[in-house]
């Protein structure tokens, strides 16, 4: 280590450059579990886990709801309705043992539900969502911390990122998320910027299933050609398989990605195209509150429609877990005029 290097535990020296090495932050909260994968102080991978939804690789019991040609729906004991994907010949109403392969996925108006398989047993294991969430850090083989990832969602919020004269706009679909590319200059330099960073944000934000991207237009065949391999190369460093189409004539390129989770846009949206959803409005009021600091009663502040799903049975468990995780009581205020998703308010005391 040079002398009057800056170096810490999780850096090396490169001559006179810092570098850090990659690692993992942790940023769990009531009900909803985040990570991100740091590579050089910069997040490169945003990963979401909600306990209200069933997991990938979770198990669990149920029974047989309705039968279709091709498979059947499994009602779990907790009520969610789950999609088998094979023919089976078992009555309606035979409870069974299952596994999750695909978390449960909101579209824009609509909501895909989770599909299993069948197991002979379920896990033994206390809380199965836990285990799987350190499992899922641990594969990374990079050191965990926790830290604050609340910066990586700026450009999933906006639908905008912005380099220079490029303008990448993005929006969810029930297709599938569409890309459009503008910018001043020529077409080809426009779009070598766009392909990289469109390769950026799908890696970041999770993003599986259908993606359409609009470069500008080029003429030249041999300057598309270039542009798809430079979207190729920028993948590189994601590990989520996917295929994509050549470029047409009018800039269109179509990607097909792997897709069993949802992605941050997903979990951030739900059923709507770029509002946030309710739930992620409680989501992220309960984590406001449990790490708020202060001796008073936090007083929390939002939309009728959020309040009430706030102050449901169904959330009383990520209540009681904000509440203790402050050490102060809770007050829940409904206000139409709330603006964004609400506000924590902690009286002195």
């Amino acid at each position: 280590m040079l002398s009057g290097c800056p170096c810490t535990k999780r850096a090396v020296c490169c001559g006179h450059r810092v570098i850090r090495l990659p690692e993992i932050w942790r940023d769990d909260a009531p009900g909803e579990r985040r990570a991100a994968r740091v590579e050089n102080g910069n997040i490169v991978e945003i990963h979401i886990q909600r306990d209200a939804l069933w997991a990938l690789g979770e198990t669990g019991t149920g029974r047989i709801d309705r039968k279709t040609p091709s498979g059947a729906y499994v009602v779990t004991d907790d009520g969610h309705e789950l999609l088998l994907r094979s023919k089976i010949g078992d009555p309606e109403g035979k409870r069974v043992t299952f596994e999750v392969t695909r978390e449960a996925i909101a579209e824009p108006g609509r909501i895909k539900p989770a599909e299993i398989a069948l197991r002979d047993s379920v896990c033994a294991q206390p809380s199965q969502k836990d285990a799987l969430w350190d499992a899922r850090l641990t594969a990374f083989e990079q050191p965990v911390i926790s830290a604050s990832i609340a910066d990586g969602f700026d450009i999933a919020l906006s639908g905008r990122s912005q380099l220079g004269s490029v303008i990448i706009s993005f929006q969810r679909t029930k297709a599938g998320l569409v890309f459009d590319v503008d910018g001043i200059g020529r077409a080809f330099d426009i779009n070598q910027v766009a392909a990289a960073e469109i390769a950026r944000l799908l890696r970041l934000y999770q993003v599986g299933a259908m993606v359409m991207i609009d470069f500008v237009s080029m003429e030249a065949k041999a300057q598309r050609t270039q542009i798809a391999e430079i979207f190729d190369t920028a993948s590189r460093s994601d590990a989520r398989p996917f295929e994509r189409t050549a470029i047409n004539g009018y800039g269109l390129m179509q990607v097909v990605r792997a897709r069993p989770r949802p992605s941050v846009l997903d979990h951030l949206f739900g059923t709507r195209v770029a509002a946030l959803s309710d739930e992620t409005q409680v989501y992220w009021l309960l984590r406001a509150v449990a790490q708020s600091s202060g001796f008073g009663a936090r007083t929390v502040t939002a939309r009728s429609d959020v309040a009430a799903l706030l102050e449901s049975q169904n959330w009383a468990i990520w209540r009681a877990q904000a509440v203790r995780a402050a050490g102060a009581d809770m007050l829940v205020v409904a206000d139409e005029k709330t603006t964004g998703y609400g506000h924590v308010h902690v009286a002195q005391s």
